[in-house]
């Protein structure tokens, strides 16, 4: 028999937070949409949107910034999850293969594409957005780096590849992309750039 559900008071407050802070995703990808960017977005019109009282918010969250932070957890821990499509291919896999593993992540962002722009814009004057932002990027860095390590090992990949360096360049060079190129795109023009990350990926780390 499967457990009950927990309610909102058996959960800690780390935990209410974080189940607070996914609640506001949506809310607060719709505000910024309307005002045009999060700076413009009031703690007022964050709590409307949300339907709790102003105590209930400064309980979970220090100020909106804070929220960001929260948000930001959540929804590039999505982006980076996304991400295992690659890790999780075969030393041996196709160009076609690692096409459709890269789509994963751009979906992601497509789906989430105002707050993960919202992120990277708040990120260059808030240290606590950009922390969280470093924090999850060197996840993806260290997952790259492994599985190159690992290809490496199995002779598929060149062993005179810098791991550590490819896999910062990639992710970065990724990121930006995403929110350079990916975030306005139309879906014909996602393909094209699907197909472009593909040949740049393929290129740098799969061709011999």
């Amino acid at each position: 028999m499967d457990a009950a559900p927990l309610k909102p008071f058996q959960l800690s407050q780390p935990e209410r937070r974080a189940m607070l802070s996914r609640h506001f995703v949506g809310l607060v990808e719709q505000l910024v949409r309307d005002a045009g960017s999060y700076s413009d977005v009031s703690v007022e019109a964050i709590i409307k949107a949300g339907g709790i009282s102003r105590s209930t918010f400064y309980v979970y969250f220090a100020d909106k910034g804070d929220l960001l932070v929260a948000i930001a957890h959540d929804v590039i821990a999505d982006l980076v999850a996304s991400g295992n499509a690659w890790w999780q291919l075969p030393t041996d896999a196709s160009r076609d293969d690692l096409r459709r593993a890269l789509r994963a992540p751009i979906d992601t962002y497509r789906e989430h594409r105002t707050i993960l722009a919202t992120v990277t814009e708040t990120a260059a004057y808030d240290p606590r957005v950009r922390e969280q932002q470093q924090l999850l990027v060197d996840r993806v860095v260290s997952a790259l780096a492994d599985y190159i390590c690992n290809a490496q090992r199995n002779g598929a990949i060149d062993a005179t590849l810098d791991v550590n360096r490819v896999a910062q360049w990639m992710v970065w060079m990724f990121e930006r992309g995403l929110y350079q190129l990916i975030g306005g795109a139309d879906d014909e023009e996602t393909d094209r750039l699907q197909d472009s990350l593909t040949d740049i990926v393929w290129r740098v780390i799969y061709q011999r």
